[in-house]
């Protein structure tokens, strides 16, 4: 559950599906999530009036987006199911909305249906049931103004059944039309046009110019509007406003209202999604609109991934410290360290990029000497077996301390400037002084 801090009238808390996190979409698969937000009251706080509650789904392929942009993903039909605990009914508009195609003048085929056309897939298409007159006209409305980009129309197949001569025009109320072009398109089975300003328009149409040829009927496979990067900016959202049929919804201690958001296509980019919540309320006399953000809605790869296990200093001084990272799978797993101078294993937290610095290790006063260090990531695969993953990475040590159970020179031993002139034994009583003892030739010591 994900609470929030502001200061608007209405708490808000989430809860995803699956829990804790999303899953991304691979090339091949778009993975879809839900969302709960569910809107109260805070105890201590007076009742608030609300007129609206809006939700806005970041949209794009960055890894703070949430929502696929793709075509494929069409995040057009994402649903929504508004939940007051009064039993209100409210309202849900979507911005931008979906197409709402209007019954077209062109007669419709057998087997074909006219929301077809808004598939980008090239096998499924809109086909008239038979002629196709001069003046008749294919009406798409998108519910709402929208400011359109680019267009991605075609028609026919096989060089065949296209319209032959037509108009691109555009209205707010679809009654006063504006042509998008000074002349009729014509003889062409694809329309692609790229409105820089962006059109403003609720409705679109084709409107046809001539009668049609001896075919009888025509084809249109594509009326995409807004597809494709260019369209995309930093601040896009796939927006859900919600409003009480009744006007306004008085919220006391003992009134929810729960939004829940499914098959929402996720994108393809681990990271941290945050949603913008809207609220407006009714305050001395008016209407004031409140702002808050929820943050931490994490998207993660479903597959499991360990790697980049390594030291942030490759050498260090003696007694000194290291800050150790890796990238891993967050779920489902557990992380275990060790290291030449821990006799027991260390439970690392586990994130997907996580830092641990021996530092924060209570007791442990530095590294003596040059250190591997292992990390296991412990998982179980689909038969309950408890399967181990191993990475190491060394770390170097200047002036290290040397434990060894014998040490055998070939040339000599010496005592640096400055430090100890004994060299001392396991025996209390037994030590050798290095400025009195010389040795020609190998030198073995044993310990």
């Amino acid at each position: 559950m994900h609470p929030t801090t502001s200061d608007a009238p209405l708490s808000v808390t989430s809860q995803t599906t699956p829990p804790t996190r999303f899953i991304v979409s691979t090339p091949t698969e778009v993975r879809r999530g839900s969302i709960f937000l569910t809107f109260a009251k805070p105890a201590a706080a007076p009742d608030a009036t609300c007129t609206g509650i809006s939700v806005s789904l970041p949209r794009g392929d960055a890894a703070t987006d949430l929502v696929n942009d793709e075509p494929r993903a069409n995040y057009m039909l994402i649903d929504d199911y508004p939940r007051d605990s009064t039993g209100a009914t409210w309202s849900v508009l979507r911005l931008p909305a979906a197409p709402v195609p209007t019954a077209p003048e062109w007669g419709e085929a057998p087997g074909h249906q006219f929301a077809n056309i808004f598939d980008p897939r090239d096998d499924l298409y809109f086909k008239t049931g038979g002629l196709v007159p001069k003046d008749s006209a294919l009406v798409v409305d998108y519910g709402v103004g929208q400011d359109i980009v680019n267009l991605d129309i075609r028609t026919g197949i096989d060089h065949r059944y296209k319209v032959q001569m037509l108009r691109l025009q555009s209205s707010m109320d679809g009654l006063i039309w504006h042509d998008l072009d000074t002349e009729p398109v014509q003889d062409t089975s694809r329309i692609e046009r790229v409105l820089d300003p962006p059109l403003r328009a609720r409705f679109l149409r084709i409107l046809t110019v001539v009668d049609p040829s001896n075919e009888g009927y025509a084809i249109v496979r594509r009326f995409l509007v807004n597809q494709g990067v260019q369209t995309r900016s930093n601040d896009d959202t796939v927006t859900f406003v919600c409003t009480p049929d009744e006007g306004e919804a008085v919220f006391d201690g003992s009134r929810e209202f729960t939004l829940i958001l499914s098959n929402i296509p996720v994108n393809q980019t681990p990271g941290a999604a945050t949603f913008g919540i809207t609220q407006t309320v009714i305050a001395d006399g008016g209407e004031d609109h409140h702002t808050t953000s929820l943050d931490g809605f994490e998207k993660a790869d479903s597959a499991f991934v360990f790697e980049n296990f390594s030291s942030e200093q490759t050498r260090v001084g003696n007694g000194e410290h290291v800050t150790l990272h890796w990238t891993g799978s967050p779920e489902n797993t557990e992380y275990h360290l060790s290291w030449d101078d821990r006799t027991e294993r260390i439970s690392v937290p586990a994130a997907r990029d996580c830092t641990f610095d021996t530092a924060d290790l209570p007791g442990f006063a530095g590294l003596s000497r040059t250190t591997t260090f292992v990390l296991d990531a412990q998982t179980t695969n689909s038969s309950a077996q408890t399967v181990h993953h191993y990475q190491s990475t060394t770390v170097t040590v200047t002036d290290p301390d040397i434990e060894a159970a014998s040490l055998t020179a070939t040339s000599r031993i010496a005592v640096r400037e400055g430090g100890t002139d004994t060299f001392l034994a396991r025996s209390e009583d037994a030590s050798t002084q290095a400025l009195t003892a010389r040795a020609e030739g190998d030198v073995t010591v044993i310990a």
